[in-house]
């Protein structure tokens, strides 16, 4: 299998979608403007697109597995009504106040690790794009770079231990900036 030089993780609530706290019905997912347009620039660059997303509504008990994957379902249509589509989505279930401590929740890397292993990707090439400081900085654990977004939380979560490479508008700006920058590497 060959090494994809590049991949586009994104945090999904406040990047893709709008913040909605606890957001646990398809009905409740509304696209950030401009947030589809952006992910079919990167489909239409060939880029693979990776939803790398923290879901504690499962562990608190507001939905299951099955009611994720069709709000993920719902995402996915949504996406390709603006004829753009995710490659793949992770997601971490768990919540530590609810579960056990998992590998799997931002700010921890794993379900980037877990991408890169089943899609064969260059992590040094590929960006992570968030609106909170747990995506930066997963993000950056996995040696990502990293461009956090001005909606959603605009990376004011309240916590420090993390500081994007950039900040960007919006998830299309952060694409534009991508693109421009990786013009003779893809």
């Amino acid at each position: 299998m060959s090494i994809i030089k590049i991949a586009i993780f994104l945090d999904r609530d406040g990047v893709v979608n709008e913040e909605v706290h606890l957001l646990h019905k398809p009905e409740d997912l509304k696209l950030i403007p401009r947030s589809a347009e952006a992910i079919a620039k990167l489909n239409q660059a060939n880029i693979p697109v990776i939803l790398i997303t923290n879901q504690p509504v499962v562990a608190r008990g507001l939905c299951t597995n099955e009611d994720i994957n069709i709000i993920h379902n719902h995402l996915q249509k949504l996406l390709e009504q603006k004829n753009a589509k995710l490659d793949a989505i992770y997601y971490c279930p768990h919540h530590p106040n609810f579960t056990k401590e998992c590998e799997c929740r931002k700010p921890l890397p794993g379900l980037i690790l877990k991408a890169e292993k089943d899609f064969n990707i260059n992590l040094t090439k590929s960006y992570m794009i968030g609106d909170r400081i747990s995506d930066i900085k997963a993000g950056f654990l996995a040696g990502c770079k990293t461009i956090g977004v001005k909606t959603g939380y605009a990376c004011d979560d309240g916590f420090k231990d993390a500081t994007p490479d950039m900040m960007a508008n919006d998830l299309y700006h952060a694409v534009e900036i991508i693109l421009e920058r990786c013009k003779n590497d893809y």
